[in-house]
């Protein structure tokens, strides 16, 4: 599979990448959550998040649009950065929760990304007209 575009060109007026930013949340360790991307369902996506790392995961918020791929690559270099959200042995994108910190500061730091990725694009004429990405919070 073709790896996605990790920056947004300049004036990209045909078709651009779609796909999925998802916030998912560990049920047995509620400290515990991973951010991703997908172009397909979020539900096909947690399943074998659930087959794969043994846990049941519940998604907490996904957002839909266009460039998602550089939006939650934006989101993990900033969660990368800090040296108290690792230290889960699964992989590069699953992070712990900070003392006093909540999913909701972290949805809201995520939707934060997604407003500027969005306002990136549309400065570099590679939005569709038109569109506002699509939020749910579950």
């Amino acid at each position: 599979m073709k790896r996605p575009r990790s920056s947004i060109p300049w004036f990209r007026f045909g078709s651009v990448p779609w796909g999925t930013v998802y916030l998912m949340q560990a049920r047995n360790r509620p400290d515990l959550f991973k951010v991703g991307f997908t172009k397909r369902k979020t539900i096909t996506r947690r399943a074998e998040i659930n087959r794969i790392a043994n846990d049941d995961m519940k998604i907490v918020q996904t957002i839909t649009m266009p460039w998602a791929y550089v939006c939650e690559q934006s989101v993990l270099r900033r969660f990368r950065s800090s040296w108290f959200r690792r230290g889960d042995v699964r992989g590069s994108e699953w992070f712990k929760l900070r003392r006093n910190e909540t999913m909701k500061h972290v949805s809201n730091r995520i939707e934060r990304v997604a407003r500027k990725t969005q306002r990136l694009a549309m400065w570099k004429c590679s939005w569709p007209k038109g569109y506002v990405p699509r939020v749910k919070r579950f």
